[in-house]
Order: C-alpha cells, then structure tokens, then sequence
C-alpha cells in the first residue's frame, strides 16, 4: 500500500514538473530577420523578430552580440502587430551573432526571453 502511494505521488511530482517545463519552454517568437542560423553574405542593418502576439515595446529589449562585443541599436519599435524592429548603429563585420531578446506579449504578464544566432560571413 505504501509503494502504491509512494508511486502515485512520483507520478503527479513527475507529471507537474513536465506541466511547468512545457509552460517555460513555449516562447512567442515565431521567426526573424536575419533568420536563426542564417549565413549572411551581406550584413543586416536592422533586427527584426516576430511574434505569437503583440509585443509590448516598452517592456522589451533588444541586444545584439558579436566578435567586437555588444553592438549599439537604435529605435525599438513595431512595423505590424506582431513584431519587434531595430536598427543596427555599428557595422557588422564577419563573424558570429548573438541576438538576445526579451518582450511581454500584450495581455499576457508572463516575461519571455530567448536568444538565436546568425552569421555575416563577408
């Protein structure tokens, strides 16, 4: 009887710990510009990441890594109702890219964040 009970509490231990990993792990990002994972012949000059939902640009934040450190942006801001754009102020010279994102989808008070990289090969 106690192995029966013992293995029903593992069970909804387990079964709530799988809840909450599904939960963190959805993330609203649908695709970007450069896209994750992209070779770039030519570098980008502003980022542009879209979402399941409207992001709130105040509550947002963008950050742009690469072989020379973090990159200065400029202008966070939507083009339509689901995404995030900014200009890249410094050039990008070849290497790897790091984008790092966070935003609040609008009714929704849940703090997502993620991050994808890129490359800008010449």
């Amino acid at each position: 009887m106690q192995k029966a009970k013992l293995l029903v509490v593992l069970m909804l231990v387990a079964t709530a710990a799988s809840a909450c990993g599904s939960a963190v792990s959805h993330l609203p990002m649908l695709n970007s510009e450069p896209k994750a994972g992209a070779l770039l012949t030519r570098a980008p000059r502003t980022l542009r990441l879209f979402f399941a939902g409207l992001p709130d640009v105040d509550r947002s934040v963008l950050r742009l890594i690469g072989p020379n450190g973090e990159y200065r942006l400029r202008g966070l801001h939507t083009m339509a109702a689901d995404d995030l754009m900014i200009e890249i102020l410094d050039p990008l010279t070849p290497g790897s890219y790091t984008v790092e994102w966070t935003t609040v989808i609008t009714n929704d008070t849940t703090i997502h964040a993620g991050k994808f990289d890129f490359t800008v090969t010449k």
